[in-house]
């Protein structure tokens, strides 16, 4: 077993520590910023780069996805003196938890034949669209999306609660042309422009057998919530993003929230921000 240590106590470094198989033993994370240093991240004691070479590490991993700061991060341990492995996590784009749970969930969705047609709120430029639109080519797709990126009110919550940095207009470089283009099988999809909860009064009727809510902030996740589970058929998945977020935390807030007052145990998925499912009661 290879003692290493995590470089970054961030986002990427809570999910390798996580997805490191038992041929590795974490001894600690480093970072460079020295306000985490003395906290615990993920169960494991947070240091600066020059005191985690006290932990005799045989390997480092570079906890960032960002290839130039991985390139920087690699060139400070070795003027520290590290001259063994150093681990880049580049493969974890390769390998995504989320993508790879949904498409499970559609083979299930399938099998048990779950009623109900598939949505995505906060489609930005249709990458998980796409994933969803292959996976349930028969199903209807429901895409909201204001494709003009964070509304002023949404931003405006945010900013009054501290829950994050958003700015207006993030994500803001996308169309509904865009989208529409990348899908396997636009003609099952059906598009919402607009402010969310507003553009879903088209869709009071429907039943859903898979969600997407992927909105990042706190207003629209905590608005697609309930709305979405009241029309969920048994069986049916919500898919939430970024509950585990150090960027967008209003997203995780609304979903602790709305469990709670539903007595709802979400399920946990181990991609880069955390995801979780909910899921409707089914039986046989």
């Amino acid at each position: 077993m290879k003692s290493i240590v995590l470089f970054g106590a961030g986002q990427v470094g809570a999910m390798v520590s996580r997805l490191l198989g038992a041929d590795y033993s974490i001894s600690c994370f480093a970072d460079n910023s020295s306000a985490k240093w003395g906290t615990v991240f993920c169960g494991f004691p947070v240091v600066s780069p020059e005191e985690s070479l006290s932990f005799a590490p045989e390997c480092f991993c570079l906890c960032v996805l960002d290839a130039e700061r991985a390139g920087q991060m690699e060139a400070q341990l070795r003027s520290l003196g590290f001259d063994g492995e150093i681990l880049r996590p580049n493969a974890l784009r390769v390998y995504d938890a989320r993508v790879a749970t949904m498409r499970l969930l559609a083979e299930q969705i399938r099998e048990k034949i779950i009623p109900g047609d598939a949505a995505e709120l906060g489609v930005y430029r249709g990458d998980f669209a796409t994933v969803i639109n292959a996976a349930l080519p028969d199903r209807k797709l429901h895409l909201f999306d204001t494709f003009e990126g964070f509304p002023p009110e949404d931003v405006e919550t945010e900013r009054k609660h501290g829950i994050s940095r958003a700015a207006a207009g993030d994500f803001s470089d996308t169309a509904e042309g865009i989208v529409k283009k990348r899908l396997p099988h636009p003609e099952m999809a059906q598009f919402y422009k607009g402010y969310f909860p507003d553009t879903f009064r088209l869709c009071t009727a429907e039943r859903f057998a898979f969600v997407s809510i992927d909105a990042d902030l706190y207003a629209p996740t905590a608005a697609a919530l309930p709305l979405f589970w009241e029309r969920l058929s048994p069986g049916g998945v919500l898919l939430v993003h970024d509950v585990n977020s150090t960027q967008f935390v209003g997203a995780g807030k609304a979903v602790r929230e709305f469990c709670e007052e539903k007595g709802i145990l979400p399920t946990p998925v181990c991609d880069l921000h955390g995801s979780v499912i909910l899921r409707k009661e089914w039986s046989c």
